[in-house]
């Protein structure tokens, strides 16, 4: 939680220039809720630039108040405040009936976050930080909802269905513009039974992302049944799918239920959809056209309620024009359609990743607890990851079971990583023009420079206390200064020096050997 910072912007301000509160609803109005004073202002004079009256509040319940009095279209509320935090004043607004149209902001993005903001009504979910034209964008969009509800129908949205299980099983991480508003289509697909269409490069999380509308839908108490469409020869498929009936063919000596009928009530994830036969596409699309299925071999079809999330990495838009997939397939599957953002377009989720995965797999391990030194993380931001998070979570595993200390260098990494990293990034060659030279560049002239020729010959325990005697030399012994730079605090730092007896251990009586 942040602590107010100051006393609101025009707090109980004027009421600008409105003579009535009908006359005050029906104009461009915002009522923003931020308990920070330098956030209000900005926010106020980005609306205002896009043509929006703004009043100001710096609490909850100061929002919840003023709109009791005064109606306003459209609430933009920080979720984390003191006292009454942003879900806590949507709820209050849907529970009294209130017609105002919320959007919540945050700095802390995340799918549990997105889930639980549309869960309690909000309009809309954005993440800090984010750029003017986009927030007035939103605004008009809220505004436009809020407008539409009042001509059709003169009372608010109707209530959005409560059935959402914990969220907290899935674990999808980042922070960035790109992925928070995957988070919101997923929030809003969990409530529909809509077919989903999952595209994005392979490892950026389809599966993930297809278990995550499952979980937060109402048909999370049912069947997750997950297929890779490529893994089956053309010839199981049907019959994975659909099942059969007995001496339907040689060895089918009984009847067998397909995925389909399996995962009725539930969901079906499709994975790999784009690669699957002409024939096949023709039998799926009678599946969604009319929700039943035909087991192989029967003369009878079986009426099913099976909701289906399919993925793909291929183009299936290029396809269709190739005349290599059903255009009526096409469009039968994108109903709603979620688009993942290969890894290196969103690079400021790389260390939160990289952090999640190294915790799970100390875990997984039973190893103590580890960190990335400073040049690990800027081995891991410059690498552009053509695998996406499937090759950085690969990479963090690796490195995780190849280091010998509690603090992971790029020697640590594969070669894969280590080699391609600025031959494949060569815009990010003049944060970080080479990871061994940044290692050698403030090394002591008494610590072996890490080289091609005596790498191999030095052990990683080697490399870890001539990385810290580095650290130390560069930062002028002050080991407050050096732990931060090396990612670990400073008791992990005296562990270390008094291991590589670079200062002897309390109560020994040997000097340090350096």
């Amino acid at each position: 939680m942040r602590r107010a910072t100051g006393t609101s912007v025009l707090k109980n301000s004027e009421d600008m220039g409105l003579t009535s509160p009908t006359a005050q609803a029906m104009s461009k109005c915002v009522l923003v809720a931020d308990d920070d004073a330098l956030t209000r202002l900005l926010l106020k004079q980005s609306l205002e630039s896009g043509g929006f009256r703004v009043r100001l509040c710096e609490s909850g319940e100061e929002a919840l108040d003023v709109l009791k009095a005064t109606p306003y279209p459209v609430l933009l509320s920080d979720i984390r405040m003191w006292g009454m935090d942003g879900l806590a004043l949507v709820a209050e607004l849907k529970k009294r009936g209130l017609m105002t149209v919320p959007i919540l902001m945050t700095g802390f993005g995340s799918l549990e976050g997105a889930v639980e903001a549309i869960k309690q009504g909000a309009f809309d979910y954005i993440s800090k930080p984010f750029r003017p034209a986009d927030l007035v964008q939103l605004a008009e969009r809220a505004w436009n909802h809020w407008c539409g509800l009042v001509a059709e129908h003169g009372k608010p949205a109707a209530e959005i269905s409560d059935a959402f299980t914990d969220p907290t099983e899935v674990r999808f991480i980042g922070r960035s513009p790109a992925i928070v508003s995957v988070y919101t289509t997923v929030a809003r697909a969990a409530l529909t039974s809509s077919t989903v269409l999952i595209t994005g490069e392979s490892g950026t999380g389809k599966e993930l992302i297809a278990r995550a509308i499952h979980r937060n839908g109402n048909r999370s108490n049912k069947a997750f049944v997950a297929v890779n469409c490529s893994a089956i020869s053309e010839t199981l498929l049907e019959s994975e799918l659909f099942g059969y009936v007995r001496g339907a063919f040689t060895g089918a000596q009984g009847d067998k239920k397909g995925l389909f009928e399996e995962a009725s009530g539930g969901t079906i994830f499709l994975d790999e959809i784009g690669d699957i036969s002409p024939a096949m596409q023709v039998k799926l699309l009678r599946v969604l056209q009319y929700g039943e299925v035909k087991p192989v071999g029967s003369s009878e079809t079986r009426v099913l309620d099976t909701r289906v999330v399919a993925a793909t990495h291929r183009n299936l838009s290029q396809r269709v024009q190739q005349g290599q997939f059903r255009e009526d397939l096409y469009y039968r599957l994108k109903v709603i359609s979620i688009e993942l953002p290969p890894l290196r377009q969103r690079p400021e989720d790389i260390r939160d990743l990289a952090q999640y995965f190294l915790v799970t797999f100390c875990k997984r391990n039973h190893r103590s607890e580890m960190s990335f030194s400073e040049t690990a993380l800027k081995l891991l931001d410059s690498y552009d990851w053509p695998g996406n998070i499937r090759e950085l979570e690969h990479a963090v595993e690796y490195a995780v079971a190849m280091a010998q200390g509690n603090l992971l260098f790029p020697e640590n990494f594969p070669d894969g990583v280590v080699k391609r990293n600025h031959r494949t990034r060569p815009e990010m060659a003049h944060l970080e023009p080479d990871v061994s030279s940044t290692m050698n560049s403030s090394a002591p002239a008494h610590v072996a420079p890490l080289t091609a020729d005596n790498i191999s010959a030095e052990t990683l325990a080697d490399s870890e206390r001539n990385h810290i005697l580095a650290t130390l030399q560069s930062e002028n012994h002050n080991r407050t200064r050096a732990a931060r730079r090396l990612g670990i605090d400073r008791a992990t730092l005296y562990r270390k020096m008094w291991k590589y007896n670079i200062v002897p251990q309390p109560g020994s009586a040997g000097t340090a050997n350096p």
